[in-house]
């Protein structure tokens, strides 16, 4: 996209990596410490995310209770914002004024993320007028690659019927006007839920890498 190009006159922005959540269709296992090829996916996100020239610091959201969560945080060297973990968005705004907003939201279990998956979230949100930017994937593309769709919230954007891809950009501690954008890519497509989204990402990795 012709954004791509737009010259950086921003601050870089913090990082919140979302890592309190419980895989209940895993088993109930600490999601973000699920293996993804030998490896977990917050370790994954992490080094997408601290890679990308446009972050300027990362922090690892989770609660008291994910004990090998904050022990891969910590492994790895980013900073960790302990939450109540009373919800997402309780816990989204509580760490939001802790760090400081604007900041770019990742959800932990995006084992296929890149830095320049990251960088293009941010410029797009620096072209737009809107102090957030929430970005979609097509429902077709989730279903094409064969990934789950259960208990996504699905809704139409700019004529495409699509669910959250799990990367933002959050402008402010309170609601706030967004700009919605879909990005048909099959790396944002490429969330883990289930054992079977976990099966599926890990053959897909697998293919893109050979």
């Amino acid at each position: 996209m012709a954004v791509e190009g737009v010259e950086w006159d921003h601050p870089e922005l913090p990082a919140l990596v979302m890592a309190g959540g419980r895989a209940r269709r895993m088993g109930g296992v600490e999601k973000p410490a699920v293996k993804v090829l030998g490896e977990p996916m917050l370790v994954r996100v992490l080094r997408a995310v601290s890679a990308c020239p446009l972050v300027s610091r990362v922090y690892v959201v989770t609660t008291p209770r994910h004990e090998l969560t904050r022990e891969l945080a910590e492994s790895w060297g980013a900073k960790i914002l302990l939450t109540g973990g009373e919800g997402y968005v309780r816990d989204l705004r509580e760490a939001l004024s802790r760090s400081g907003a604007p900041a770019l939201t990742v959800g932990a279990d995006l084992p296929a993320l890149t830095p320049g998956l990251v960088e293009r979230v941010i410029r797009l949100w620096a072209a737009a007028p809107d102090p957030s930017l929430s970005v979609w994937v097509p429902v077709r593309r989730v279903k094409r690659m064969g990934f789950s769709l259960w208990g996504r919230y699905q809704t139409e954007v700019a004529g495409v019927r699509a669910v959250p891809a799990g990367i933002n950009v959050v402008g402010g501690v309170g609601e706030t006007a967004e700009r919605r954008v879909v990005i048909d890519d099959p790396r944002l497509a490429c969330n883990v839920n289930t054992a079977t989204d976990l099966r599926r990402a890990e053959g897909v990795l697998n293919l893109w890498r050979s």
